[in-house]
């Protein structure tokens, strides 16, 4: 039985021609170049809005321009931002915690007490402070660590008993190898 010829078939260039000539076809473009207008309008609109909350000068007038309707409060700035202390706090308290050799850490922690700060209660706050130059405020560091290890476990213990061994061997004032041996003891 022979096969009887059938509409012939169409290649791919003719299908995309008939695709692209569709009814639906156009609807979908025209829907995708007004799409395009919105998205310039709301790239605008965005812009406006991000140089408000920038709190650049007339940015409350070029959204009021772009939304008649609504009305923007005028953007007032204070001398100092509220929350600006406490910011600069932490961030000198993570200059202490994240300062590596005993100069940056002798020079953060004295930029933190300068700046009228006292230091929280935390092991990691006064094991780096174990580093630091002055002995004095190491002899206050291993006080501060004997206060605080009376309740609590010491965090890094390897790491204190080796600070404490190399204070005992280095320091220069009598009163601070005693007070690093005494604290030691009560560690190990």
């Amino acid at each position: 039985m022979a096969r009887e010829p059938g509409p012939a078939k169409k290649s791919w260039r003719e299908i995309d021609r008939a695709r692209s000539s569709s009814y639906h076809a156009t609807e979908t473009l025209a829907r995708h170049e007004q799409k395009g207008h919105q998205t310039s309008v709301t790239r605008e609109y965005k812009a406006a809005l991000e140089a408000l909350f920038q709190k650049k000068p007339d940015a409350a007038e070029a959204v009021e321009k772009l939304g008649p309707a609504v009305r923007m409060p005028k953007v007032v700035e204070s001398a100092v931002p509220d929350d600006a202390v406490p910011s600069r706090r932490q961030d000198q308290l993570r200059k202490i915690l994240a300062a590596s050799s005993t100069k940056a850490i002798s020079d953060s922690i004295e930029a933190f007490l300068n700046a009228g700060h006292t230091l929280p209660d935390d092991q990691e706050v006064f094991l780096q402070m174990l580093e630091h130059r002055n002995e004095e405020r190491v002899r206050d560091a291993i006080g501060q660590l004997d206060r605080l290890l009376m309740g609590q476990l010491p965090k890094r213990k390897p790491v204190l008993v080796q600070r404490l061994k190399r204070i005992e061997e280095h320091a220069e004032e009598p009163a601070t190898r005693d007070a690093a041996n005494q604290l030691r003891r009560k560690v190990s």
